[in-house]
């Protein structure tokens, strides 16, 4: 009896590895793993892992428009500007090519108490194939503009003068202010307004591509969009 039982173990480890050598993988499935609500700009995470809960870098997210890949632990901070219910979906691979996996997901985006915004932008250049997102868009070297406001009936605290930073799509810090650490107090209905000259931290002009305005204050995270022009989509 040991004997046979030993003989299965051994032609089931010889057809694995026939299984291997010939190319072929073991798919594994995608979770993804979101907030049920947000608010309106609100800085949001959103984390995919496998079926061993395994962190998945390098899947693609979409509500129905791409948001970007997942880093390496798995996680890809995000923002919806408008309220809603989105739907999401996780994408790892290519449509018809084997090991393709999806996950789907839904979110839903409440009113916020803030509203964060961008302005002085200018319409770009877009070949027909692209439309036009509404967000702003920068030649190189233009002042970046924006700001924010408080829209609720509570006051809003910001911990430092200027508590944004300036990241890339991907979430790499590119920029951080220098502000003065006093407190912030800002009213119902009032606002506050800082500009950015595209320099990165080594005072150098950043590149051309998509980057965020992210803020800490009281009531949370909030983030808002915009793009750098390439110089032959500028008008």
């Amino acid at each position: 009896m040991q004997r046979i039982i030993l003989c299965v173990l051994m032609v089931m480890e010889l057809l694995s590895i026939g299984c291997l050598s010939s190319g072929q993988q073991v798919t594994r499935g995608l979770n993804m793993q979101n907030p049920d609500q947000a608010r309106a700009s609100e800085m949001v995470v959103i984390k995919i892992i496998d079926d061993a809960g395994e962190s998945l870098s390098g899947v693609r997210i979409y509500s129905p428009q791409y948001l970007g890949d997942t880093d390496e632990d798995g996680r890809l901070v995000t923002l919806f500007k408008e309220p809603g219910d989105y739907e999401l979906c996780a994408r790892k691979g290519k449509t018809g090519e084997p090991g393709l996996a999806e996950a789907k997901g839904v979110i839903s985006i409440i009113p916020s108490p803030i509203e964060f915004q961008a302005f002085e932008g200018i319409p770009p250049l877009l070949p027909p194939s692209y439309t036009y997102t509404g967000e702003q868009h920068y030649k190189p070297g233009m002042t970046v503009r924006f700001s924010f406001k408080n829209t609720g009936d509570t006051e809003i605290i910001l911990n430092n003068s200027a508590p944004w930073k300036i990241q890339s799509r991907e979430g790499e810090i590119v920029f951080e202010s220098i502000a003065l650490q006093t407190i912030v107090q800002l009213a119902p209905g009032e606002d506050k307004e800082w500009t950015w000259n595209q320099k990165d931290k080594n005072d150098r002009q950043i590149s051309e591509g998509g980057y965020m305005v992210v803020l800490k204050c009281s009531e949370g995270e909030y983030g808002l969009r915009f793009w750098i022009m390439p110089e032959g989509m500028t008008p």
